[in-house]
């Protein structure tokens, strides 16, 4: 009786959900670990660690991550409210603590360990972010002391002060970029839109001047010759010299100079060893997926659902086209990972959260349907 019940509840399960969506997530994972193989080895060696130690991470992450896919696309609308609340005060909670006990690596604090777990909790912060803003704006009731717009963007300072406080410049355009086209769906006047745009590019002009980091990439960008611009020289080198077809995996030689080739680098990678073809092919699947959510998004009627999964896709497709931007030079490096491909736990698990939400929120009603004959 119980198995049977268990049938029927995956049985819906998996026709309620866009299964376009859950397919092509779940085979960018199983390239994540592909490419993992044939990535990593030589990265770990020069760590000093054992020489499949990021692939058996990776290893594990992988199921933890479709876990996490699964288990979320589950939830009801107010699951989804009720969790990821919980998960951005906790998120808030454990940056604050990152500032007196977190891990810093390369100038910036965004790491912290909790009973031996390393985790990025500015990862966390965003997804669930994202989700509270969707929440707020689809209120029907006014607030009685501000506006829903304007307690939002008190919301956006607050998270934006905690993550340039790391400083995590490309995390804070990430959710820049999406507070302000969430703000511009829910119905934003132009003159807003504008003053947003203004009061964004006066975020950046500051940071440019006030974050070393900031402005030594952007100087470099603009005039190579001003400082060490070593990363993109070698990841361009690598992707040149993939060519079509690529050396093969495990193959390549300039991943072993190319500093997080495992994490922010991960496409120069591929293009040297797998070549542009299948380089191509992975950014299809991308595009594939991206197009399939906003095909599922034109015909959702229910504002939240709207303005969240609008959200969480600007926040999907900004994360990979900064990522293969800056690995190609047509933009300023930064510390932003592939979505699903790059080794990274936090990564993988937030990419997830959203990939589940997404598939959540535009599940047909699965109540009405049951096991019938033709099954």
């Amino acid at each position: 009786m119980r198995e049977e019940k268990l049938n029927i509840l995956i049985y819906n399960w998996w026709r309620s959900i866009d299964r376009k969506i859950f397919i092509f997530s779940t085979l960018l994972i199983l390239i994540g670990c592909v490419i993992s193989f044939a990535a990593t080895p030589s990265i770990a060696i020069k760590y000093n660690l054992e020489e499949y130690h990021f692939v058996k991470k990776h290893l594990v992450f992988a199921p933890i991550t479709f876990f996490f896919i699964s288990f979320t696309s589950l939830l009801s609308h107010i699951g989804i409210k009720r969790i990821f609340l919980f998960i951005f005060l906790i998120s808030i909670i454990f940056i604050l603590y990152s500032f007196f006990l977190g891990i810093e690596n390369k100038g910036s604090i965004r790491w912290v360990s909790f009973f031996g777990y390393s985790f990025q909790p500015s990862e966390f912060l965003k997804v669930s972010f994202i989700v509270i803003c969707a929440w707020i704006f689809s209120l029907k009731n006014k607030f009685q002391l501000m506006s829903k717009k304007l307690f939002t963007f008190i919301l956006y300072l607050l998270v934006s002060s905690l993550i340039l406080k790391q400083p995590d410049f490309s995390m804070f355009l990430i959710i820049s970029i999406v507070y302000f086209g969430q703000l511009f769906i829910s119905g934003l006047k132009w003159r807003w839109v504008l003053a947003s745009g203004a009061f964004l590019t006066s975020i950046s002009l500051a940071a440019y001047f006030i974050l070393d980091n900031v402005k030594r990439r952007i100087d470099i960008f603009i005039n190579p010759q001003s400082g060490d611009n070593y990363q993109i020289t070698k990841s361009i080198q690598a992707i040149e010299e993939g060519q079509l077809l690529g050396k093969g995996p495990g193959m390549g030689n300039i991943k072993d100079s190319l500093p997080d080739a495992h994490t922010d680098f991960i496409f120069s990678v591929i293009a040297e060893e797998f070549g542009l073809i299948i380089s191509l092919l992975i950014i299809t699947f991308f595009i594939y997926l991206i197009a399939n959510i906003y095909k599922r998004l034109r015909v959702e009627k229910e504002f939240f659902t709207i303005l969240c999964v609008s959200g969480l896709v600007i926040q999907f497709s900004s994360q990979i086209l900064i990522n293969i931007g800056s690995t190609i030079g047509l933009i300023p490096t930064t510390g932003t990972t592939l979505p699903f491909i790059s080794y990274g736990g936090s990564s993988m698990i937030a990419m997830a959260l959203n990939i589940g939400v997404i598939l959540a929120l535009t599940r047909v009603n699965y109540k009405n349907i049951t096991l019938s004959n033709e099954t």
